[in-house]
């Protein structure tokens, strides 16, 4: 003798409805405490995101061998991030030198670099931080960043160099 466990089909409709129902009232809750707890939310987000397996394998597999030799070349060739007044994070300067003339440009590293003469040679020996090679400094450019206002350790002036624009304009000038 066989059991017939199905249920009649105005039941399973009834079910259905109720199913969809119930999956939209946890949806909608889920939706409201998101909203309530943003910070919360982000915080697990991340936490599951940097836990998570598969993320890695495709950070690992992006970030090695052939496909990270192409994304170095094509970094090689968009002009936003080569050692021009087009970079990516250059800036604006108008700073004053010793002599009184005044410099306007964009892109500081660049503009020591074109210009090592206007410096003490002891000045302008470019050395590479330890953890990204690539990133060279000197003891100008450290100096010299540090006269522009808005940073946090502003000096007045650096071996006779100055800032000479309004403080308005670095922050219209990016």
């Amino acid at each position: 003798m066989k059991l017939n466990l199905a249920l009649p089909a105005e039941s399973t409709a009834e079910t259905a409805v109720l199913a969809s129902s119930d999956r939209e009232n946890r949806v909608a809750r889920l939706l409201e405490w998101r909203e309530k707890n943003a910070d919360l939310h982000h915080q697990l987000r991340v936490a599951g995101i940097r836990r998570s397996s598969k993320v890695r394998e495709v950070l690992q597999r992006n970030h090695t061998g052939l496909a990270k030799l192409r994304w170095l070349a094509s970094l090689r060739q968009n002009p936003q991030f080569q050692p021009t007044d087009l970079h990516v994070a250059a800036k604006s300067w108008i700073l004053r030198a010793p002599n009184g003339t005044i410099h306007t440009f964009r892109n500081l590293r660049n503009f020591i670099r074109e210009n090592e003469e206007l410096f003490d040679a002891a000045d302008v020996i470019w050395k590479a931080q330890t953890r990204r090679p690539k990133l060279t400094w000197c003891q100008a450019y450290q100096s010299l960043a540090r006269l522009r206002p808005g940073r946090a350790r502003t000096l007045e002036s650096w071996n006779g160099w100055t800032w000479a624009g309004d403080v308005t304009e670095v922050a219209l000038a990016g």
